[in-house]
């Protein structure tokens, strides 16, 4: 009886009290996380503030019946932690704005919603000069703070909305309307807020529709779940790119939305730059690495996975499965070289054989450098493949081993002619010389003719022996070149050759001649077999005249293939009026033992034209012939020039 009693009192209290009290489940009974509740009781004042009658809620959930998120989001809190929460909503009944303060307690296996009217009690609007407590003074105490948040809002270096969805027939969210933009959006896309305001996001920007953002708020408003995505958006013909995230607040969802096209840019350019470096990787047949030391773990580029016969990725970057790679006898080498570089953070640089995918055996050199970051010790470098460089260097030292043995047996030709050659060729001339002295007057004339044909052979072996000798010293000089007059060259060669000229009645003309960087006896054997060349074949019965003309002359602007064509050259023209020659010969007429002419007609050895053509580029030059039959030669010579 007395429980009877005690119950209906209490109930009375509840459903007389002032504060409205509603007390609901979730659908699913022991549930910590539930987006639905059943009203299992409401009292009056309840009843009253949400607009329904207890008898009319049977299966029907708390969020149809109450028409604030904020009740439902704070609920599943409180169910799911069991620690009270409450907030305050403004709630306009007539022409009234009341607060409401609403508490949500944790109660037998479901929970207490409590709502308590608070008292007005405004600030004095002084400006406004409206009375304390009305309702014109509360409007404009909500107007001050709505213009402080809106200036805050605009201050903010994001774009900030509001979106209410638009639902169909269906129930589903074709659209969202705009219902607060600040002015961040207007100053990217070049309109102001209040024009973008009041329109859906597909009339404002109808790609949104194709580009998924649609789709992605439509979900994250049903979810009630934060989404985050990134997009293209063109505000007259710009690219923008906005990254957003999009939160559900109350009946609809707020964005917030950062503009990130600069770091697009970037992001694009280093994209272009990590492109344009595969490419060169590719193409110089390189690859580079990243180690981090402490974890083992090696970052290589695609190209390294290339230069061992795999696809980007395809093994994995520990490195213990580098070592797998190598040949068997260089991988103590090289794991003492990167425990060296780990233990003291030195340079690596090491060559080592690999086996690729293919088992094809392949030289590697890696160069890596430790930098430290964050504490960390990382080492970058490069991996190339040298396969092609060690197998030439290889070829190379073949060919100067070849190289070396020719040196050598050519220097036994020389010791052979230069002693053993002219030793017995001295006692052939010594003893011609007694037996033409001795036996004068006493041989007959065939026996003379044979002694005179002994005699002219030896002396001209003894000079074919010395031209050989000459040529083949060319290019053993130990002298180092220097800067040589011309004109002296000119002179000390004419001093020389004066008696023949006198006896030729020759007429040697020159112009003043430059300076050049190079070996002077060279350059005087140069000019003296040119000059003895032109000397020696002169026409009968014609005075012979040599021209000697010296000038400066760039590489680019000469006919002349062999001439590099930034570099300038002093060209040197020797032009008589001698025989001359066919032009068929022009290139033949410089090689070694090649005559144009028979022994009995002109003396020589046919080694004076390939001594000048070696001397001239031992001088880093070149030297060219020209000439007409009966009507003289011209020599060129081309030597780089000290200007």
């Amino acid at each position: 009886m007395m429980n009877t009693v005690a119950d209906d009192f209490l109930k009375k209290i509840v459903d007389d009290a002032n504060t409205a009290v509603l007390y609901a489940e979730p659908s699913v009974p022991n549930s910590l996380s539930t987006k639905e509740y059943f009203v299992k009781y409401a009292n009056q004042s309840a009843q009253n503030f949400f607009s329904f009658s207890f008898e009319s809620i049977e299966k029907k959930s708390l969020g149809e019946l109450v028409n604030y998120d904020e009740i439902i989001i704070l609920a599943n809190k409180v169910l799911e932690t069991g620690e009270e929460d409450n907030f305050n909503i403004i709630v306009k009944e007539e022409d009234n704005l009341l607060s409401y303060q609403v508490r949500i307690n944790s109660f037998d296996t479901g929970l207490l919603f409590t709502l308590t009217l608070v008292k007005p009690n405004f600030i004095n609007d002084k400006e406004s000069k409206a009375p304390l407590g009305s309702l014109e003074s509360r409007k404009r105490e909500l107007e001050i703070s709505n213009l402080f948040g809106i200036r805050v809002l605009d201050s903010n270096d994001s774009i900030i909305c509001y979106l209410k969805p638009i639902f169909n027939k269906k129930g589903d969210v074709e659209d969202f309307r705009i219902d607060y933009i600040n002015n961040r959006m207007g100053e990217i896309a070049n309109e102001e807020s209040a024009f973008i305001e009041g329109q859906t996001i597909l009339e404002y920007y109808p790609n949104n529709a194709e580009n998924g953002v649609l789709e992605i708020l439509a979900d994250g408003y049903l979810s009630g779940e934060n989404k985050e995505y990134t997009k293209e958006f063109i505000f007259d013909e710009e690219s923008v790119w906005l990254t957003t995230r999009a939160v559900k607040m109350n009946d609809g969802l707020i964005l917030f939305s950062k503009d990130v096209t600069q770091e697009k840019t970037y992001e694009a350019q280093l994209f272009i730059q990590n492109r344009l470096l595969s490419e060169a990787e590719h193409v110089a047949n390189i690859g580079s690495f990243r180690w981090n030391l402490a974890k083992e773990e090696i970052k290589y580029s695609d190209n390294v996975y290339r230069l061992f016969g795999y696809d980007p990725k395809e093994f994995d970057d520990k490195y213990d499965r580098l070592l797998t790679f190598l040949h068997p006898n260089d991988l103590h080498k090289v794991k003492s070289s990167f425990k060296e570089a780990k233990k003291n953070k030195t340079k690596s640089d090491l060559v080592f054989r690999v086996y690729t995918k293919s088992n094809e055996l392949k030289y590697m050199n890696t160069i890596g450098e430790c930098y430290q970051k964050e504490g960390n010790w990382y080492m970058v470098g490069v991996i190339r493949d040298v396969t092609k460089q060690i197998e030439a260097e290889s070829v190379l030292q073949i060919k100067n081993t070849e190289l070396k043995r020719t040196n050598a047996d050519l220097e036994a030709f020389n010791r052979v002619a230069s002693h053993d050659l002219q030793e017995p060729l001295r006692k052939i001339q010594m003893f011609v010389s007694r037996l033409d002295e001795e036996e004068e007057g006493r041989l007959s004339n065939r026996s003379q003719g044979y002694l005179s044909k002994i005699k002219y052979s030896s002396d001209r072996m003894r000079n074919l022996i010395n031209n050989l000798l000459s040529y083949s010293k060319i290019d053993e000089v130990g002298e180092q070149p220097r800067r040589v007059d011309l004109n002296d060259v000119l002179n000390n060669v004419l001093e020389d050759l004066g008696e023949r000229i006198n006896d030729l009645d020759a007429k040697v003309v020159s112009v003043s001649l430059p300076v050049v960087n190079g070996i002077q006896f060279q350059l005087e054997q140069l000019f003296a077999n040119l000059i003895g060349n032109s000397l020696k074949y002169v026409k009968e019965d014609v005075q012979p005249n040599i021209q000697i003309k010296g000038s400066i002359v760039s590489g680019d602007k000469s006919s002349v293939e062999s001439l590099l064509p930034n570099i300038n050259y002093v060209k040197l023209q020797f032009i008589d009026n001698g025989i001359g020659f066919e032009k068929k010969y022009q290139e033949k007429i410089f090689e070694i033992f090649q005559r144009l002419h028979g022994k009995t007609e002109f003396s020589g050895t046919g080694l004076g034209l390939s001594i000048c053509k070696k001397i001239v580029q031992s001088h880093n030059g070149t030297i060219t012939a020209k000439g007409e039959l009966g009507k003289g030669a011209e020599f060129t010579v081309y030597l780089p020039t000290l200007l």
